[in-house]
């Protein structure tokens, strides 16, 4: 299931504090399960589903990697997910990398809710169960540091 267009503006103008702009070459390609979002040198991937993110003969194996048992709850139960890949720039450095962690983070604040069971991010292999202080590490400066902090 898609996400409304409506939703998606919504959430890039609170995060980003504006809304693409066509005359900038930015827009937001929005069908079935996948969405692209280009905005200031960024292409983001947004990839909606209605299923686990991993798929059931790979559960174990899954499991295995997170040592806390709230960790485990979320990866056992969630039954859908959103994901937001970085598709450009392609190997960026240090300090783009994290501006740009820094702009999908802020974006994934927008689009999650109580609903939400955790944010797992695949590079660290970090998973945060949610709480009521995700949205606030989301949109910190240095998110992935403070997702790892509860």
């Amino acid at each position: 299931m898609p996400l409304p267009d409506e939703a998606l503006h919504a959430a890039v103008t609170r995060a980003w504090g504006r809304d693409v702009r066509e005359d900038l070459n930015e827009h937001i390609v929005n069908r079935a399960s996948i969405c692209f979002v280009k905005f200031v040198g960024l292409v983001l991937m947004l990839t909606n589903a209605a299923k686990p993110y991993c798929p059931a003969e790979y559960l174990e194996q899954a499991l295995a990697q997170f040592p806390d048992e709230r960790q485990k709850r979320v990866a056992r139960e969630h039954r859908a997910f959103l994901t937001i890949d970085l598709m450009s720039p392609k190997n960026p450095g240090k300090a783009l990398k994290n501006e740009c962690y820094r702009r999908m983070a802020r974006l994934a604040s927008e689009l999650i809710d109580a609903n939400c069971m955790g944010v797992y991010i695949p590079e660290s292999g970090h998973m945060r169960p949610y709480d009521d202080h995700v949205i606030e590490a989301l949109r910190s400066e240095r998110p992935l540091r403070e997702l790892e902090k509860w």
